[in-house]
């Protein structure tokens, strides 16, 4: 295959001038990409490049519509030469199946040590300077260790020491940041400290030499122990983060007493370095998660619901393509391969279905990123079966739904005390779709 790949920037460029030349050019398949130049997450170009073979040729309109920097370019055509793809560049003469484009190769790959060694000087004469002004060098210096990560300094590993024994007896990571931001003590860099940078430090095997090994795989087991929180713990309130205070920060669910609980903002204090909440913002638990589980049915079931995600299916896939076109081709695939497999297949059948293939890859490649939109075309519309559906997921489920349609749902204040607050004046939900 001569495969053409064409990117533009943005939504606003028009890839039409890349599309007519890789299609002059005898390019087919031809695959379009919208994404920056420096994105470093590319699913069409990845998915094109892993399904190239050997005695296949990659085309792109201009070098650096295939890679981000020097290096980049050479590690892909270096990756390309040795699975036997070749590839050219329409703009810039490039072939790597003529002398002159080995010859460019060869510049390519200086020029990829040339910038590896610019930067790892930049690097250093960044440090140097940071240095020689007095300051730290900066990037790597890990904590408890000097800038030349050997020398221990003493009185951050004394802090490690004392976590490491007071975890191993029991206490809970919280209870060591919040004593340690209580007494002032800074963290790493400055400013308080949290739980989870803790936890990395000393999950860290370079953290041995001051803790010692044996204490540092005793924390490991700890951990990785069944029921730790990072692993991830079953979700038992529905609205815990999805909730957030008027002052930006999440709500998480509290015991009120009584059998009640509510949703409440934490203050900084008391949470593991976790919250910096103003500690005002509440709503009942048992009113918003009733008042969720009707805003998402009612959202869901409603015409406009579907429709805004065809729309989005729609938007995501290539050219012009319209779901219904994409779910045409796919029928017509299967008849096809009922016939290829018989006497009767002719050269046409086998014509039409390699195109369909490649159309079909091309539009659903669109909608890689978007894993969850199937998910949710495919919910039950009637009220009644989504009703039954809800009921029979679990939290953790019904959290990843409500994900799936919401940022978050602010909880303005209440206007009124008591029970008379109208809940559904209060909880303003950001909506995904």
């Amino acid at each position: 295959m001569d495969v053409g790949l064409a990117r533009v920037s943005t939504l606003d460029q028009d890839p039409q001038l890349q599309l007519d030349a890789l299609e002059r050019a005898g390019c087919w398949p031809i695959y379009e990409e919208r994404v920056s130049g420096a994105a470093a997450h590319r699913p069409i170009r990845d998915q094109v490049l892993a399904e190239l073979k050997d005695g296949d040729r990659l085309t792109t309109w201009k070098l650096d519509r295939l890679g981000r920097s020097v290096i980049e370019l050479h590690q892909i055509i270096e990756d390309l030469q040795r699975r036997g793809v070749i590839y050219r560049s329409l703009t810039e003469a490039i072939d790597t199946t003529t002398g002159q484009g080995r010859f460019f190769f060869t510049l390519l790959a200086a020029f990829a040590e040339f910038e590896r060694n610019m930067i790892i000087e930049r690097t250093k004469a960044g440090k140097a300077a940071r240095a020689a002004s007095g300051k730290h060098p900066g990037g790597n210096r890990r904590f408890g260790f000097e800038p030349d990560h050997e020398t221990i300094r003493e009185a951050e590993a004394r802090l490690l020491r004392d976590a490491a024994t007071r975890l191993l007896a029991s206490e809970s990571t919280s209870s060591i940041i919040d004593g340690w931001n209580a007494t002032g003590i800074p963290a790493h860099g400055g400013g308080r400290w949290e739980a989870t940078p803790l936890r990395n430090m000393l999950a860290n095997p370079r953290v041995v030499p001051i803790i010692g090994e044996e204490t540092y795989q005793a924390l490991v087991r700890l951990f990785r122990a069944p029921g730790r929180q990072r692993l991830g713990r079953p979700a038992e309130h529905l609205l815990s983060g999805i909730l957030h205070c008027p002052c930006g920060q999440p709500m998480y669910a509290i015991d009120i007493g009584k059998g009640q609980s509510a949703y409440r903002c934490r203050r900084a204090e008391g949470s593991g370095g976790r919250s910096r909440g103003c500690g005002k913002g509440n709503v009942s638990e048992r009113a918003a998660d009733r008042w969720a589980a009707e805003a998402f049915i009612a959202a869901v079931v409603a015409p406009e619901f579907t429709a805004a995600l065809n729309q989005r299916q729609a938007e995501l896939l290539a050219g012009e393509v319209t779901a219904q076109e994409l779910d045409e081709w796919r029928a017509e695939i299967g008849e096809l391969e009922q016939v290829l497999g018989t006497r009767f297949a002719a050269d046409a059948h086998r014509t039409r279905h390699a195109k369909l293939l490649v159309l079909v890859r091309q539009a659903t490649s669109q909608l890689m990123q978007r894993p969850d939109l199937k998910a949710l075309l495919d919910l039950p519309k009637s009220e009644a079966k989504l009703r039954e559906r809800w009921a029979g997921w679990t939290i953790t489920e019904r959290r990843t739904w409500l994900r799936r349609v919401l940022e978050y749902i602010t909880v303005k204040p209440a206007t009124t005390t008591g029970r008379g607050s109208d809940i559904g004046k209060r909880l303003e939900p950001r909506w995904r779709i």
